[in-house]
């Protein structure tokens, strides 16, 4: 019996709950309606361009990424299924919120019982943003033509990754810029796709972090090896970072940083082949990519995860001042209540080295069961570096 094809992935139109409470809450349920077409074709490309699979177009090796006459045949499909997911949106917003005619007043259209201003500025930002989408497909597809781009795997990739995720944000900015206009919400809650983004976002800093304080620590650890030894270090090097390309985390990473991770890869793998390595030539080959790995945990905690962030950074606290008040009553909801901060607090990981440090130890403490004095120690510790995480 041949074996069963798993099927592709169907793209999902569903809206967040807290968006779906917003558009039932409008009294002119014509548009209501309207609204929500808009809103379920912004799901469902945000969706599609979330989960269009560039990954495999992606080159494994430098040598892939030279001049190649069928690249663009090669890259075209996933091309084409970006600038139709975004047309689609731009017709759907067309569709449900039409120009006004000329000479027609621009306010003519608000309906009945909805706050003119609001009405207006709804279908303002719509037409403005469907227009700038537009706009960026054209950008688009002359970007993707440039020979210094079409030549060059590596440009293609990074030029087609940096389009999908503006189209995303603005996507995004289109749905809660409408939603805020009519109802007081929080973009996490009614922005399709914003939460598994963040959480994505959260994985990659953490195991970004993790892999560079495992390349610091090896490398400090081989300052005296002999150079004899260093060509099998190389090949242990080189395992890490396949193992790290390998993680479902690091395929969020952007295009222009998987580069060097393949380069630092072959130049590691060269290095193997040799009977002694230069002394100093690993910490030579890898300080600057452990500079890279610290830019992209800076890039994602101050361009992505800054809300995120802070609303873990609060429920946290609230958490911790609940332990101290059940370690002050001698209440056994203690441990209960500091593990639910610690395991929140994962998501925290890769901001701050101290409290990387500190998570780390409190994961080995978790495993043992807690003592009154440890879990004070532990809450009070807790308290200290959380309080010491930078926002600024």
């Amino acid at each position: 019996m041949p074996p069963t094809e798993k099927k592709p992935r169907a793209p999902q139109d569903t809206l967040p709950p807290q968006l779906e409470v917003l558009l039932e809450g409008i009294t002119h349920r014509a548009l209501a309606g309207r609204l929500a077409r808009v809103y379920r074709a912004a799901a469902l490309a945000i969706d599609r361009l979330g989960h269009l699979n560039i990954v495999k177009y992606e080159p494994t090796s430098l040598e892939e990424a030279g001049a190649d006459l069928s690249l663009w045949e090669t890259m075209a499909p996933a091309i084409r299924d970006t600038v139709v997911d975004v047309n689609a949106l731009v017709s759907a917003i067309h569709e449900a919120f039409p120009p006004p005619a000329e000479g027609a007043r621009e306010d003519a259209w608000a309906p009945a019982g909805v706050d003119e201003r609001l009405a207006r500025e709804v279908k303002v930002v719509l037409g403005a943003c469907a227009g700038r989408l537009s706009r960026r497909v054209a950008d688009l597809g002359q970007r993707v033509r440039r020979p210094e781009v079409v030549s060059d795997r590596w440009a293609l990739m990074a030029e087609l990754q940096a389009f999908r995720a503006d189209f995303r944000a603005q996507m995004g900015d289109l749905v809660y810029l409408t939603a805020a206009a009519l109802g007081d919400v929080r973009r996490e809650d009614v922005v399709p796709g914003y939460q598994t983004q963040v959480a994505s976002a959260a994985a990659l800093r953490s195991a970004v972090a993790d892999l560079r304080r495992s390349l610091q620590s090896r490398l400090e650890k081989l300052a005296n090896a002999e150079p004899r030894a260093l060509p099998a270090q190389a090949r242990r090097l080189e395992e890490m970072l396949a193992a790290f390309a390998g993680m479902p985390a690091s395929l969020t990473m952007k295009t222009r940083d998987k580069r060097l991770v393949v380069e630092l890869r072959e130049r590691l793998h060269a290095l193997t082949s040799l009977q002694e390595v230069p002394a100093g030539e690993l910490q030579t080959l890898m300080e600057p990519f452990l500079g890279e790995l610290g830019r992209v945990g800076a890039e994602l905690t101050q361009r992505t995860l800054t809300t995120h962030d802070r609303a873990v950074w609060a429920a946290c606290g609230a958490r911790l001042e609940q332990a101290a008040m059940h370690l002050f009553l001698g209440s056994p909801g203690t441990e209960r209540v500091v593990r639910e901060a610690v395991a929140a607090a994962e998501a925290l990981y890769g901001r701050a080295p101290v409290f990387d440090t500190f998570l780390r130890k409190v994961r080995v403490i978790l495993e043992q069961s807690f003592g009154d004095a440890e879990l004070r120690e532990t809450l009070e510790v807790f308290r200290e570096r959380l309080a010491a995480l930078p926002f600024t």
